[in-house]
């Protein structure tokens, strides 16, 4: 019986070993489930068929387009915006949205009108001054006179155009309850801030002076102004005035004496709508009063307007008297205001 069974175990080993002998059921089944772990890759298609479908070739990289030197920005064309938020905002108080600047108070400046555009103005003058110390009470006449207003004004209305770009023509009559005054002019500017660091200008012109029961005076008068804008704030302005028969209040018509002057204003900008506003005359040639003539005022700016409540030892503001110096107190002055429009 041993025999027997080691030879069975023996058939069985060399059964096992054998590759020629088919696996059984069992083992078949158990092959094939575990064939699809162990089943190597599918081998890569012959060379004939890839060559067959070949693969697309890449498309091409889009051309870059050169910029054409028109479209190349170059640094001059670079807004610098550090530059322009430290720029004076007071640059813009002397632009085309405010008047421009063809006067301070009375005294005209170098500068003309702008070039077919008008100028008109009104004055008014106070005869009587705001406190009269030479009355019996001089604090009720300045609240019962409305601080001069309520006397003698004298009124002046002027309309200017510009023919060219620096050359403006004028015409001005100022009026009283005692006299009237007339003028015609011409100004032109010589030399301009922008190009030659100063406006220069020459005014000529004549004047009617009428006055009741008495002969009527006429004469001619020339000016010469240089004015200049310091740091887009301060209008500065002098002048030469000459008049070849003058007129105020205390020289009569029949003295034909002539008159020459210096004058001076200044305009100092606070913010773009107020300044503050001052002008002196002296007679120095010629015929002359005893003090010089001086204003002082506030200006308000709108868009091509301004207002100016002014105070003064003067009430002339004409070519011809306002060169001839006053007899007027500097303590006892009048007060007054101007208006003006620019078109």
């Amino acid at each position: 019986m041993t025999n027997i069974a080691f030879l069975a175990l023996s058939l069985t080993l060399a059964a096992e070993s054998d590759p020629t002998i088919a696996p059984s059921a069992d083992q078949a089944t158990t092959s094939e489930s575990a064939a699809p772990a162990s089943q190597p890759a599918p081998a890569p298609p012959a060379p004939e068929a890839a060559a067959a479908t070949p693969a697309p070739a890449p498309a091409p990289a889009p051309a870059v387009a050169k910029p054409s030197e028109d479209d190349i920005e170059t640094l001059s064309e670079v807004i610098d915006l550090e530059d322009q938020a430290t720029q004076d905002p007071a640059a813009g108080w002397y632009g085309k949205g405010f008047p421009e600047r063809i006067r301070i108070l009375a005294l005209p400046t170098a500068r003309v009108v702008r070039k077919g555009g008008f100028d008109f103005v009104i004055d008014h003058r106070s005869g009587t001054p705001i406190y009269n110390r030479a009355g019996h009470q001089p604090g009720a006449d300045m609240w019962n006179n409305f601080l001069g207003l309520d006397g003698p004004m004298e009124v002046g209305l002027g309309l200017r155009y510009g023919v060219l770009d620096r050359l403006d023509v004028g015409l001005y009559r100022a009026g009283g309850s005692r006299v009237d005054t007339y003028e015609l002019d011409v100004k032109g500017l010589a030399l301009r801030q922008d190009d030659d660091g100063v406006d220069v200008g020459a005014r000529a012109g004549v004047t009617w002076f009428a006055q009741r029961n008495a002969e009527d005076a006429h004469g001619f008068f020339g000016q010469l102004h240089a004015t200049r804008l310091i740091a887009n704030r301060l209008l500065l302005t002098v002048a030469a005035l000459y008049h070849s028969n003058s007129t105020n209040a205390t020289k009569f018509n029949e003295d034909k004496k002539y008159s020459a002057a210096w004058a001076a204003g200044a305009e100092l900008r606070l913010a773009a709508p107020v300044s503050l506003d001052a002008e002196v005359v002296s007679c120095t040639f010629g015929y002359c009063s005893k003090k010089p003539a001086f204003s002082g005022g506030v200006k308000y700016f709108t868009n091509r307007h301004t207002f100016a409540l002014v105070c003064g030892n003067t009430q002339y503001i004409t070519a011809d008297g306002y060169l001839t110096n006053t007899d007027t107190a500097w303590k006892d002055v009048v007060i007054g205001f101007n208006i003006t429009r620019e078109y």
